[in-house]
């Protein structure tokens, strides 16, 4: 999920969802959360892949640092 538009677009083929369209007003909260929702469950189900399932890039992505804070 893209938090950006800029960001869903520079990795068009990375990202699933684009989420900056909440800041831009294109979309509201509530149409992006049922869009990821409804993103979710064709994933789990097995009807669509995931961009990275379809690259086959299995690198993991964090939204966090796991290591220490120094």
């Amino acid at each position: 999920m893209a938090t950006r538009t800029e960001l869903a677009n520079r990795w068009y083929d990375l990202m699933d969802i684009n989420a900056g369209t909440i800041a831009t007003g294109e979309e509201t909260i509530e149409e992006v959360g049922l869009k990821l929702f409804e993103f979710i469950l064709d994933v789990a189900s097995g009807r669509k892949k995931t961009f990275s399932d379809q690259w086959g890039l299995h690198n993991q992505l964090a939204v966090f640092n796991p290591a220490p804070v120094t």
